[in-house]
C-alpha cells in the first residue's frame, strides 16, 4: 500500500509540474490513461472508449484507437451543449470554464472493479450574473472498457436564491455523416426504451424531422409507461448509447430530436421541477447560496454492430448496482424453457371443458404448460373465480388445476396489478366483456388504499380500473396473501402478470408519502413480494410479466423467470425483442416469443385477428415457443385445422429436439445493416444460423466458425447443404422468408 501511495504522489507531483511547464501529462494504469494540455484538450481513455473535453467541458466521444466518432462537440454549433448542463430560471448554464489547476485523477475500486475517476471543475455565469460551479465526474473501469460513468454537481456561488428548471446529463449532438460522408446527419438506427404505446416498434430507423420525448413515467393518453431507461443510436460503423444507472426507477426523459441542421440531439433530462435523487425526500426547485445539486448517475457506451453489446454492458452495470436482471442458465428454472399453450385463443368466455377438449392435442404436440388466461375471475382486484367459468367456485378451480397436474401439465394463472374495479357509475362507455359488474370488494372495504392524482381524484389505468397504492404496507400484505392463495391453496405453478406497466405518482394525503413518486418507485418492490413468495412455495415456479405491446419495465425484470416479447406485432418484432432480452437477461435466457399467432396480425375497426404461424422467428433466435390455438371449436382464425396441426407438430417437435433457447446467443450480426437478417446460436461445437428475408438469392456469410471444416444442414427441411470452412464460411443459396441451418464441426483443423 505504501509503495502504491508513493507512486500516486510521485505521479501527482509530475502532473503539477507538467502544468507549470505548459507540457501535456499522461499516466496509464492498465488500459486507462489520462492526458491534457493546459488550457486545451483533456483526454480520458480506455481501450475502447475515449473522451475528449475542451476548456468548457464540451465532450466528444470516440471508439477505439482509430478515433471513430459520431458526435459533434463544436462549441460554435447552435445546438451544441456540454455533456452535462443545467437550466436555471429559463437560462442555459452551459459554458463552464475549466480550472485546470483543480483537475484530479484518482484511483478507485468499487462494485465495478478497479478504475480511474476524473474530476473537472469550472464556473459559468447563471441568471443575474450569479456564478454556478460545476464539478463533472467521469469514471472509467478496467472491466468495462467500452463505457464511462458520468455525473455532475452544481453549486450556487452567488448570493441569490435560484430556481432550477431542468438538469441534463449525457447530452450529445450526433452526426451520422461523421462515420460515412454519404449519410445524412440523422441516418441512425435506434433502440428507444420508453414504453409509449401498445404495438409501437422501439427498434427503428430515424427519419428527418423525428422527435420523441421518451418519458419513463405513465403517458396520460395511452396509459402505457416505464420501459428501459436506455437509448442507443448506431450507424454501420459504430454506435453510442446512454442510460440512467440509478438503482431505482426515475421519472425522467431520454429525448431524441432531429435538429434543423439534421443532426440528432440526445440526452437524459431530469425535468422535475426538480428532485435530487441523492436526497430522495428533498425537492430542489430552489438552489440557495452555497447549496449544491447532484445529477443522477448515467453511462455512455460505445459499440460495434447493433444495440446488443451496449445493452449487455448496461445489464452488467445494473447487476453490480443490485438490479439482478442478468442470470446464468442454471438460475432459470428448467420449466421456463418448455413450450406454452394459452387459453386466450378462446378469449374471455372459455370454460374448463374447452381446455379439457384441447388437451389431447397438447399432448400430441409436446406442450407441457397451460396458461389460464384473462376472464377466469369475477372482478379486478378481488380475483375470485367467475361464476360463469367456475360455477363451483374455488373448490372447482382447485379441482381443475389438480386434474391438469395429474395429466402432466404445469399451470400459470393470468392476473393484473395493482388495480381494483370501480363502480359502474365511474366507468366511461367502455365496459369490460364478461366481468361481474360493480365495484370490487377490496375497493369497498379499503377506499383509503387508492392512489389519487394532484387534484384529489382516483386515477384510471388502461383498463379503466383504479390503482391501489403499492407503497402502502397494507397493499403489499394484501398481494402477499393473494399470491399465497394462488400458489399454495389453488396450487398454480406460476403467474402471467399482464396488462400493466408502471404507475403515476400518488398525492393521496392519507398515505403520508415523503414525495409523490414514492409509489412509482415502490411498484418493483410489490412485484418482488409476489415473486419471492411464489419461489418460497414453489422454487421451480415460472413468473412472466407482459407489459403489453412494448419493452418490459426494467426494474420489474429481476422478479421474473421468463422475459416475454409482450404482444409483438409481427415476426420482426418477435426477433428484435428476443435479441433485446438475450442481451439483458443473458445469452441463454428463456425469452418467450409469445403466441405464434401474433407473428401476423390483421386489424379491422372491430377486432384484431391473430393469424400468424411463423415458428421460425422464435426457434431460430433461441426463443421459447408458444401458441393459443383452439380445438376442436373456438374462433375460426386460431382453430387448429388438420393442415395447421401438421405445421404445429413439425415446429414444436423441432423446438423440443433442438432446444436452441438453451443455447448461447452470439452477437455476430447487425440486425439493421446486415442482409439477410441473421442470428446465431451456439450449442457445444455446433453453430445454428437463422436467416430471414422476404426473398433471398445469393451468398450468405457464416461468421463465428473456428478454422476447421463444418457440415451444413438445413434441419427444417432435412437437406444436406454441403461443407464450409471457418473462420468465415460462405454459402450460395436461395430461400423465402427464412433459412435455418446447423453447422456441425467435423473436427478437422
Amino acid at each position: 500500500m505504501l509503495r502504491r501511495e508513493r507512486s500516486f504522489w510521485k505521479w501527482t507531483i509530475g502532473l503539477l509540474l507538467g502544468i507549470t511547464l505548459g507540457l501535456s501529462s499522461c499516466k496509464r494504469v492498465g488500459e486507462i490513461s489520462f492526458s491534457y494540455t493546459p488550457g486545451g484538450d483533456i483526454w480520458f481513455k480506455n481501450s475502447v472508449i475515449q473522451l475528449r473535453f475542451n476548456n468548457k467541458m464540451y465532450c466528444k466521444v470516440f471508439k477505439g484507437d482509430t478515433l471513430h466518432s459520431i458526435n459533434d462537440a463544436t462549441m460554435d454549433n447552435p445546438i451544441s451543449r456540454p455533456s452535462h448542463f443545467i437550466i436555471i430560471e429559463g437560462k442555459d448554464v452551459k459554458d463552464f470554464i475549466v480550472d485546470y489547476s483543480t483537475i484530479k485523477v484518482l484511483n478507485i475500486k468499487n462494485v465495478f472493479g478497479r478504475g480511474k475517476r476524473l474530476i473537472l471543475k469550472g464556473v459559468a455565469k447563471g441568471p443575474e450574473d450569479c456564478e454556478i460551479e460545476k464539478t463533472l465526474t467521469v469514471e472509467l473501469y478496467e472491466k468495462y472498457p467500452d463505457m464511462a460513468i458520468t455525473y455532475s454537481t452544481y453549486k450556487n456561488l452567488g448570493t441569490k436564491e435560484l430556481s432550477i428548471d431542468k438538469v441534463y446529463s449525457n447530452y450529445y449532438s450526433l452526426d451520422a455523416s461523421l462515420a460515412d460522408s454519404t449519410n445524412e446527419p440523422y441516418d441512425f438506427y435506434s433502440l428507444q426504451g420508453s414504453a409509449r404505446e401498445w404495438g409501437e416498434d422501439y427498434i427503428f430507423k430515424i427519419n428527418k424531422g423525428f422527435t420523441r420525448e421518451n418519458w419513463m413515467g405513465v403517458y396520460p393518453e395511452t396509459k402505457c409507461g416505464g420501459g428501459i431507461p436506455f437509448l442507443d443510436l448506431w450507424t454501420k460503423e459504430m454506435g453510442l448509447a446512454i442510460a440512467n444507472i440509478e438503482p431505482i426507477p426515475l421519472l425522467i426523459y431520454l429525448p431524441v430530436k432531429v435538429q434543423k441542421d439534421g443532426k440528432l440531439a440526445i440526452s437524459i433530462l431530469n425535468d422535475v421541477g426538480t428532485r435530487d435523487y441523492y436526497h430522495r425526500n428533498k425537492f430542489k426547485k430552489k438552489l440557495n447560496p452555497g447549496e449544491t445539486y447532484k445529477s443522477l448517475k448515467a453511462v455512455v457506451i460505445v459499440h460495434k454492430l447493433d444495440f446488443y453489446e451496449a445493452l449487455e454492458t448496461y445489464s452488467r452495470l445494473m447487476d453490480r448496482r443490485g438490479i439482478h436482471v442478468r442470470r446464468r442458465e442454471e438460475e432459470f428454472p428448467e420449466e421456463a424453457y418448455e413450450a406454452i399453450w394459452c387459453s386466450w385463443g378462446y378469449e374471455s368466455d372459455f370454460k374448463p371443458k374447452d381446455i379439457y377438449k384441447t388437451i389431447p392435442k397438447l399432448k400430441e404436440l409436446g406442450i407441457h404448460w397451460i396458461v389460464i388466461d384473462d376472464r377466469w375471475f369475477d372482478r379486478y382486484g378481488d380475483w375470485n373465480p367467475r361464476a360463469y367459468t367456475f360455477p363451483g367456485g374455488e373448490k372447482q378451480l382447485e379441482e381443475f388445476v389438480d386434474s391438469l397436474h395429474k395429466m402432466g401439465f404445469k399451470v400459470k394463472l393470468w392476473w393484473d396489478l395493482p388495480i381494483v374495479q370501480p363502480p359502474e357509475k365511474d366507468l366511461p362507455e367502455y365496459i369490460w366483456a364478461s366481468h361481474t359488474p360493480g365495484a370490487s370488494d377490496v375497493l369497498k372495504k379499503h377506499p383509503e388504499w387508492l392512489l389519487k392524482d394532484d387534484k384529489g381524484k382516483y386515477v384510471m389505468d388502461n383498463r379503466y380500473t383504479y390503482y391501489l397504492c403499492p407503497a402502502l404496507k397494507e397493499v403489499k400484505e394484501y398481494y402477499r396473501n393473494l399470491t399465497e392463495k394462488f400458489i399454495k391453496k389453488w396450487d398454480f405453478d406460476g403467474h402471467k402478470l399482464d396488462a400493466f406497466y408502471t404507475i403515476p405518482p400518488c398525492y393521496n394525503p392519507e398515505h403520508n408519502h415523503e414525495y409523490p413518486e414514492e409509489p412509482f418507485e415502490e411498484l418493483p418492490e410489490l412485484i418482488r413480494i409476489i415473486y419471492q413468495t411464489t419461489k418460497s412455495l414453489k422454487p421451480n415456479s415460472v413468473t412472466e410479466i407482459c407489459n403489453c405491446g412494448g419493452p418490459q419495465e426494467f426494474f420489474q425484470e429481476p422478479y421474473i423467470d421468463q422475459p416475454v416479447t409482450s404482444d409483438p406485432v409481427g415476426s420482426k418484432q418477435v426477433r428484435k425483442r428476443i435479441k433485446v432480452y438475450k442481451a439483458l437477461f443473458g445469452p441463454r435466457s428463456p425469452a418467450y416469443a409469445d403466441h405464434v399467432e401474433l407473428t401476423k396480425i390483421k386489424f379491422t375497426k372491430e377486432k384484431e385477428f391473430d393469424i400468424g404461424r411463423d415458428f421460425a422467428s422464435a426457434v431460430g433466435t433461441g426463443g421459447v415457443v408458444g401458441t393459443k390455438f383452439t380445438w376442436p371449436g373456438g374462433p375460426k382464425e386460431v382453430r387448429l385445422t388438420l393442415e395447421k396441426e401438421t405445421h404445429w407438430k413439425k415446429w414444436i417437435s423441432i423446438y423440443n429436439n433442438k432446444m436452441l433457447s438453451k443455447g448461447e446467443y452470439l452477437n455476430l450480426y447487425d440486425i439493421a445493416y446486415d442482409e439477410p437478417e441473421t442470428h446465431t446460436i451456439r450449442k457445444g461445437d455446433t453453430l445454428y444460423y437463422a436467416f430471414y428475408a422476404k426473398s433471398w438469392e445469393g451468398d450468405i456469410e457464416l461468421r463465428g466458425l473456428e478454422a476447421k471444416e463444418y457440415q451444413v444442414y438445413d434441419y427444417v427441411n432435412d437437406v444436406n447443404m454441403g461443407k464450409v470452412k471457418g473462420p468465415i464460411g460462405t454459402l450460395t443459396t436461395t430461400f423465402k422468408d427464412f433459412l435455418l441451418i446447423e453447422c456441425v464441426s467435423l473436427n478437422i483443423k
